[in-house]
């Protein structure tokens, strides 16, 4: 007997259809059951369950560890208007036939539970749309009733300089809070990003998600917190933690000392595509940071490698101030990776240009931008991304007719993130139309 029909449409939506046939029944009286007066029935193929997650890129099989178990969903009946439900069913266990009051009712269908801080437990929660019960009337459809994310999905990575120097004992706490609510939180180590685990978190409006690193260094105690205001349900935060080095101008001066740093990357759930970076911020009451590494003329601190790709700006553009431009400018940018570009994606914050390009384009997965950028010259030549490149020359000066156009005296900036295997960089590219 066929209970789920699965589909998968744009973005990897993967489609829970929640259907049952009735051949099993007799011919002669195919329901065969007796209502009292005022009733009315609906039958279980009626519903009709869309699950919109475009992270979920593989078919579900039942009971491993992660996977959406349909028999598990839970589906409640309830009054149009009435808070307490009339009916409630774990789905693998409705009858085919549910008997109801006559009314308008709204039925609703959840999977998992909302908890506070959990490992691997997506909540999800569809409604459907009002419908009618008749006296002596069989309901056979009640329209789709799409299920979406309700809680906060994260992430933590490690980039390689950092999980090389730090011991097996250090982790990543995450925690979701709200005012002075000391929220449970979920402690995130090597052994959690290797397995690809994913921590879940209620979402209650105006939360944010705090990070905290502890642990040992190169043998140095560090800890440090980072949080992000204002988190959303549905978005995957996925927080990679980096490691640098601070000190004067000897980078083996004994005075140099470890700082983990933290970039956010926000996804959302549904739709399988990046949203405009969050910020990431220094917590105003982090704990201190650790000693000082020791060390001294005989026994100095090593540097630690740069982390991330290399960008450069060609004359007479300058990265570390304001550049004044026109129709005629040349503004180009080289970025350098040993080990291939995995990240680069342009931020664009201008009042003027807002509505007439993307805020954000993606040069790793251009998208439906693809036509866009290869039109401004900033793929090159049949280029259609820039992914596992060493050497990009990312080349705005088509931009400058445009900017001109909008008026004099206007301010734009160009905010890249570029990645690699070692870590992530950014770098701001602030124009002044003359």
């Amino acid at each position: 007997m066929k209970l789920i029909k699965q589909m998968k449409l744009r973005y990897k939506h993967i489609f829970l259809s929640v259907a049952l046939l009735t051949g099993g029944c007799s011919k002669e009286a195919p329901f065969n059951i007796v209502t009292e007066e005022g009733e009315g029935q609906i039958l279980k193929s009626a519903l009709n369950v869309d699950l919109r997650d475009g992270e979920l890129d593989q078919t579900i099989v039942r009971g491993t560890r992660g996977d959406i178990v349909y028999d598990d969903f839970k589906v409640t009946f309830t009054k149009d208007g009435a808070s307490a439900p009339t009916s409630t069913y774990r789905y693998g266990d409705m009858p085919e036939i549910v008997t109801l009051d006559k009314g308008a009712y709204v039925a609703t269908a959840t999977y998992g539970e909302n908890l506070d801080a959990e490992w691997e437990n997506p909540y999800y929660v569809g409604r459907s749309d009002a419908f009618s019960i008749k006296p002596g009337e069989i309901t056979d459809n009640v329209g789709e009733i799409v299920c979406r994310l309700e809680n906060i999905k994260v992430s933590i990575n490690f980039a390689p300089i950092l999980t090389q120097q730090m011991d097996e004992s250090s982790f990543v706490e995450v925690k979701v809070v709200s005012g002075d609510h000391d929220a449970k939180g979920l402690r995130f180590t090597k052994s959690e990003e290797n397995r690809g685990s994913a921590g879940y978190f209620r979402y209650v409006e105006g939360v944010s998600l705090v990070a905290t690193f502890n642990g040992l260094v190169e043998g140095v105690k560090v800890s440090e917190t980072k949080s992000i205001a204002k988190v959303e349900k549905g978005n995957h935060y996925k927080i990679t933690f980096k490691l640098h080095t601070q000190g004067g101008e000897n980078q083996g001066d004994a005075n140099v000392d470890m700082k983990v740093d933290a970039s956010v990357t926000v996804t959302n759930v549904e739709r399988n595509v990046d949203l405009e970076e969050d910020e990431i911020l220094d917590d105003s009451e982090r704990p201190t940071e650790g000693p000082e590494t020791p060390g001294g003329p005989d026994n100095p601190q090593p540097p630690t490698p740069a982390e991330g790709p290399v960008v450069e700006a060609e004359e007479p553009i300058n990265l570390d101030g304001v550049n004044d431009v026109d129709a005629d400018s040349h503004v180009v940018l080289n970025i350098s990776s040993e080990t291939g570009i995995t990240e680069f994606k342009v931020n664009i914050i201008s009042e003027d240009l807002a509505g007439l390009v993307p805020d954000v384009l993606d040069l790793v997965e251009p998208g439906d931008n693809l036509e866009l950028l290869q039109g401004l010259g900033l793929l090159g030549d049949g280029k259609t991304t820039v992914l596992n490149d060493k050497e990009v020359k990312f080349d705005v000066s088509g931009f400058m007719v445009m900017l001109c156009g909008l008026g004099s005296d206007k301010n734009h900036t160009f905010k890249l993130t570029v990645g690699d295997s070692s870590g992530t960089v950014e770098k701001e590219l602030r124009l002044h139309t003359k």
